[in-house]
């Protein structure tokens, strides 16, 4: 593979792609903005197939022009759709990977409720960094029977992220709060936990009902750093 095909991703987009090891039938890079993510993993080979899926019709017209270009279809299988992500058609196939990356929490929720309700009776797994709203995002993925796989806190150009890698397959629970990704010397994790918590005490003030359930879990980790 030449210099020109070979992707760099920044730091939160390469902790995502590393976290990935199992091969696919499919991997959706959802929401994908200029597709570096999915072009990463279509280099790697880690599908049959890589489809990039988004709304924005002239940014997906130069990622197709920018994949003709990078990765010929006589070597490389994949696709571009301009869609919402919740009016997908998928097929009935397995494995299946969607990775949703880049937007907030309740876009994210909508994504991952639109894909079990188009996915019933077939497992697939979900790779998600939120922007924001991971308790809320975790607390969903539990209702819709995913279990981890893997995960981890990513600091990227001082912007803390969960990467969450999970699956209807996987039988580890999900925590709300989080629970393997926490080291708990890291001063950088303890920052991020400090800043989470400060986040939900504020919204308790205005809120009890609705939050003070939530300030008491982050609590109850006791991240030292």
């Amino acid at each position: 593979m030449n210099n020109q095909t070979a992707v760099k991703l920044g730091r939160r987009l390469r902790r995502l792609d590393t976290m990935l090891e199992q091969h696919y039938s499919i991997i959706w890079d959802c929401c994908c903005d200029h597709g570096l993510l999915g072009m990463s993993l279509l280099e790697r080979k880690l599908a049959e197939k890589v489809v990039f899926v988004d709304i924005l019709s002239p940014q997906m017209a130069l990622l197709e022009q920018d994949l003709q270009g990078r990765f010929p279809r006589d070597k490389f299988n994949w696709q571009v759709i301009c869609q919402d992500v919740k009016d997908l058609q998928v097929p009935q196939v397995a494995p299946q990977l969607f990775v949703i990356a880049g937007v907030g929490g309740n876009k994210t929720i909508q994504f991952i409720e639109s894909l079990c309700a188009a996915l019933p009776n077939l497992p697939f797994d979900l790779l998600i960094c939120s922007v924001h709203g991971n308790y809320a995002v975790r607390k969903a993925l539990a209702e819709h029977g995913f279990g981890l796989k893997r995960e981890q806190i990513v600091l990227e150009n001082n912007r803390f992220y969960e990467a969450i890698y999970v699956s209807q397959n996987s039988t580890q629970p999900i925590i709300a709060t989080g629970l393997t990704m926490w080291d708990r010397v890291n001063p950088d994790h303890h920052r991020y936990w400090q800043k989470t918590l400060a986040h939900y005490r504020k919204k308790a003030a205005a809120d009890p009902k609705a939050f003070e359930a939530i300030v008491a879990d982050y609590e109850a980790l006791l991240i030292t750093g």
